[in-house]
């Protein structure tokens, strides 16, 4: 068994609270957790994980000897409490990333009920519920916190239970009894060792953190370059003002990347994951950028049910009686948080593999290419079959789809078999995608797509949609589409066009083509070299993306 003791860093210690509990173990209210850990410490919720590697061992870990309570003593993985509001299991997540740095794949409810009392030699009282969890690391190892954990080291479960058994002072108190009901319920823990862990929703939750990390170290930075310059009429500067836009959506391109990653054989925590989690949180970043601008560009007034960039931007303007033209203002600002955005992402590529860091560049290159394929189209009056596709393949289908899916591969190592499959499966269901997305720009309810229904229509897209109408709609609606992308169609005619598309079929056609698209995408999911978790979940992303209601 090797032990081992962590470097010296900088303490993270910050006053936080607890959520006191009843006898029935219902919330009553919150305190300072230093505060109430004394002679007659309330019950208060908490609670303990055991974590296991890719050899099956869990990790346990000593006290640092400036804990307050049980100093020294040998313990499980890690301990904490949620914050009043948080969720137990994203606090678990939380704790474990700040105590050990490191990320886990799913949590595994082991003693749910668990509840303990005791006394450190100090006196003081430590009184929890304390929901027990299994969670997984994949090869990580522990980058510790030294004024948490004083050493670290992984042991067979066996051993663990021999220990404690043998001598339970060595071990903290909620150990020594939480590891002796854990193996009776689940003997030599064979039920949850040696197991290949995968969540979508914690690498959600971790591409989510590493989002808001890089934007605190921008804000941080840029608050260094400005100095005392201020933001003037800004309600928010640029900084502050993207971390709230970086908030919300469906993060489809992180569960297409994760599920890509796992269905080529990559493990949940592993290095490898680690660059996954890098990659995505750029992809998300990069589609901020592109929300942004395409806002700008196609003059949206909403995203998501709130104002666009440009319109905060311009309300701003006009709240501080600036000077100049608001809407111009607006734009510009909207324009450089778009850039903010690209750039950040940037930054996360720049460490990874080359092969990955071409893979940005080439998807970088193609939305741009689809974006201005988009503008000249339309003001051409493009609206043949051939240009709509091409626009729906560069500018939604490849970044969303193929490319994420891409990522996932290369990350994992993926063979180049695996690759191909994963890629064939990805330019089908892209196509799904944009043709979802044309629909739901015609038909799609603005209380839960965010956007008014028919901008694309106003703003004479090139898409699959108006192909198909072309050939379908009566003389009516024929006039109507003669007057797409022209001062003459105003967003009044957009539903009376929607609605003659919608008795001509071309609503049902166009979900048809989905469905094709749809099955012929995951057919190449069967027989391929691909892990059956893997291929679960991407079909389970599948049905859901191409039948998505926003």
């Amino acid at each position: 068994m090797t032990v081992h003791t962590p470097a010296p860093r900088p303490s993270q210690n910050s006053r936080d609270e607890v959520v006191l509990l009843d006898e029935a173990g219902r919330p009553v209210g919150s305190a300072d957790r230093l505060t109430i850990h004394s002679t007659a410490t309330p019950l208060h919720l908490a609670f303990s994980t055991y974590l296991f590697n890719a050899a099956g061992q869990v990790l346990v870990t000593r006290r640092a000897l400036s804990k307050r309570t049980w100093p020294g003593v040998w313990t499980n993985s890690c301990c904490g409490h949620p914050k009043p509001g948080e969720d137990i299991e994203d606090a678990a997540r939380r704790r474990i990333r700040e105590e050990i740095g490191l990320h886990v794949g799913p949590l595994i409810p082991l003693l749910p009920t668990f509840r303990y009392r005791a006394i450190d030699q100090s006196g003081v009282v430590e009184n929890e519920v304390c929901p027990v969890f299994a969670a997984f690391v994949g090869d990580e190892d522990p980058v510790a916190e030294p004024s948490e954990v004083a050493e670290w080291t992984w042991v067979e479960w066996a051993d663990l239970h021999r220990a404690i058994e043998s001598t339970p002072h060595v071990y903290s108190p909620w150990a020594a009894l939480q590891v002796p009901e854990i193996d009776a319920l689940f003997p030599g823990a064979c039920a949850f060792q040696r197991r290949t862990p995968v969540d979508a929703d914690a690498a959600v939750a971790e591409v989510d953190h590493l989002i808001s990390a890089e934007l605190d170290a921008l804000a941080t930075e840029w608050q260094g370059l400005i100095g005392d310059l201020g933001v003037d009429v800004l309600a928010l500067d640029l900084p502050e003002w993207l971390a709230g836009h970086s908030s919300g959506g469906k993060r489809i391109r992180v569960r297409l990347a994760y599920w890509g990653f796992i269905a080529a054989g990559g493990a949940h925590g592993s290095d490898a994951y680690l660059r996954l989690l890098r990659i995505s949180a750029a992809l998300e970043l990069l589609h901020l950028f592109a929300l942004i601008h395409d806002d700008v560009m196609d003059e949206s007034d909403s995203r998501r049910g709130h104002p666009s960039a440009h319109v905060e931007a311009a309300a701003w303007h006009r709240d501080g009686a600036a000077l100049g033209q608001a809407q111009r203002f607006g734009e510009n600002l909207a324009v450089l948080l778009g850039d903010l955005a690209h750039t950040v992402a940037d930054r996360l590529v720049d460490s990874l593999p080359r092969r990955l860091r071409e893979t940005w560049f080439k998807l970088s290159v193609e939305l741009i290419a689809g974006q201005r394929a988009d503008l000249t189209g339309a003001a051409a009056g493009r609206w043949d079959e051939h240009h709509s596709e091409a626009v729906a393949r560069l500018k939604t289908g490849r970044y969303t789809v193929l490319r994420p899916l891409q990522f996932g591969a290369i990350a994992a190592g993926a063979s180049a078999e695996s690759e191909r499959a994963l890629l064939s499966f990805g330019e089908l269901l892209g196509r799904a995608f944009a043709l979802r997305d044309d629909y739901l720009g015609v038909w799609g309810d603005p209380a839960v797509t965010g956007k008014p229904a028919g901008d694309d229509l106003v703003d004479g897209k090139a898409t699959m949609l108006v192909s198909i109408a072309r050939d379908r709609v009566d003389d009516s609606g024929r006039a109507l589409l003669d007057r797409l992308g022209t001062d003459r169609f105003g967003r009044d005619d957009a539903p009376r066009l929607a609605a003659a598309m919608r008795e001509a079929g071309v609503d049902t056609q166009l979900e048809q083509m989905i469905r094709d698209d749809l099955a012929a995408a995951l057919a190449y999911l069967e027989g391929a070299d691909l892990s059956p978790a893997g291929v679960e979940g991407l079909r389970e992303t599948a049905l859901a993306i191409a039948w998505r209601e926003s």
